[in-house]
């Protein structure tokens, strides 16, 4: 995956995170993406490093 693509996932992930917590998503879900955000975080790092 190219930066780009990598920030624009991210972002999607990012307000779709904000979005669940803010409607009271149950907890196994909000984990779950947000674990997935992590991982392209840590990606995105290695990728500009």
């Amino acid at each position: 995956m190219s930066c780009v693509e990598l920030i624009t996932e991210i972002e999607y992930l990012r307000a779709e995170l904000q979005g669940m917590a803010a409607t009271g998503a149950e907890y196994a879900k909000l984990l779950e993406v947000s674990q997935r955000l992590d991982r392209l975080i840590v990606e995105y790092m290695r990728a500009v490093a």
